[in-house]
């Protein structure tokens, strides 16, 4: 009994959020709750012959109201809190209009709190398609993008979840738990236009794919260079990045210790690119962090309390963050060619006369300079138990 209220209670503060607003608008433009359908996901892909395919999530609020209230049950089916439609278009715009022709009311798209890119839209090409969320001015520019890895975003977003009964808001939580743990950048649209309209950053977006029927997972980074998807970086990969560029907030990395692992718990964390110049011209990529942990938990041999094994602990800590910055730096410079660390954002800001030539071939220049990265970690806490709790036979 104590479950059900609690997600009788969850489904009515969606409820909320998702009418609350509908009361913010102004009184020239005022529609009844009636008169429109609440989007609470968007998805975009492009179909084989180029057209633009729109995928919406719509909630039902007669649906979430008795499902709030506890009503429906034992007395027939209740109905479905959200329905799925899908319209192809010439444009966005023009999906978005034609898709009046398949459901009954006006789409309603402030209340949309996740955009599902598709992977051949991504890979032919995004820039146009964002153009009509600039423009619209129902846009929600907090609403989270992803993108959706061997999966289309209608798959995800007629997803059934047994955690949420609106599959856009699980997806949301889902990307809040991710960020979280450090393997998983959070885009939302204002930062993605941000980033696609300026200069000396590609844009990097999170990562959506399934994880079973009922179940998705939101890990690791879709790369993009000049508008289109270059690649993916993996969970590692991912945390190596936003360990660079000063993301990571809270994250645990395991690092090897006597014939086991030890669990170090990051609780703080800054992250910083640079561009070292020699002779007016490039010489180095410099990435500087500085990171502070907690020993989360102790799988091996031996104690932590002294001197010694922490500063061997510190340094190896260290080693296993640049390991992972290595590697997502390694992919993006030789494999992909995408600046999305923001070296050049670094060079325009700092060095903009030599930007002004170099603009157009900085790609091409981040992926051929050699790389100094530094990190220094420090331990503050072991916990009370300074060995492990199995003892050694």
């Amino acid at each position: 009994m104590y479950g059900k209220g609690i997600k009788r209670t969850g489904i009515a503060r969606i409820a909320f959020l998702l009418v609350f607003p509908l009361m913010l608008t102004g009184c020239w433009n005022n529609r009844d709750l009636t008169e429109i359908n609440i989007v609470a996901g968007l998805g975009l892909d492009r179909t084989e012959d180029g057209k633009v395919l729109l995928t919406v999530q719509v909630v039902e609020p007669a649906a979430i109201q008795s499902t709030s209230s506890g009503k429906g049950k034992g007395g027939g089916a209740q109905p479905k809190p959200v329905f799925i439609e899908s319209y192809e278009g010439e444009t966005v715009f023009d999906a978005v209009r034609g898709m009046l022709s398949i459901v009954d009311k006006r789409l309603f798209l402030s209340t949309a709190q996740v955009l599902i890119l598709g992977e051949r839209l991504s890979q032919d090409g995004i820039e146009e398609v964002l153009d009509f969320f600039q423009r619209d001015y129902e846009i929600d520019y907090s609403m989270t993008v992803l993108v959706a890895k061997g999966v289309t975003p209608r798959e995800i977003l007629e997803m059934e979840t047994d955690m949420e009964s609106i599959p856009a808001v699980y997806i949301n939580e889902t990307v809040e738990n991710t960020v979280s743990r450090g393997t998983l950048k959070k885009t939302m649209l204002i930062d993605l236009i941000k980033d696609m309209g300026g200069s000396g950053r590609q844009p990097a977006i999170g990562q959506i794919s399934k994880a079973g029927e009922k179940k998705v997972i939101t890990e690791g980074t879709a790369v993009f260079r000049d508008g289109k998807l270059a690649g993916w970086l993996d969970l590692y990969e991912t945390r190596g990045y936003l360990f660079a560029i000063d993301k990571v907030k809270s994250a645990v990395v395991n690092v090897p210790a006597d014939e086991g692992k030890i669990a170090m718990e990051i609780i703080r964390s800054k992250g910083k690119v640079k561009v070292a110049f020699e002779n007016g011209e490039p010489s180095m990529l410099t990435v500087k962090v500085e990171t502070e942990a907690n020993v989360g938990g102790y799988e091996g041999k031996g104690a932590l309390d002294s001197p010694d094994n922490l500063y061997f602990l510190e340094k190896t800590l260290g080693e296993e963050i640049k390991k992972e910055i290595m590697m997502a730096l390694e992919k993006t410079q030789k494999e992909y060619s995408s600046d999305i660390f923001g070296f050049g954002a670094y060079v325009s800001k700092y060095y903009p006369q030599y930007w002004k030539k170099a603009e157009k071939d900085w790609n091409g220049i981040f992926s051929k300079l050699p790389v100094d990265i530094q990190v220094d970690a420090k331990i503050l806490r072991t916990g009370i138990i300074k060995s492990p709790v199995k003892k050694d036979e």
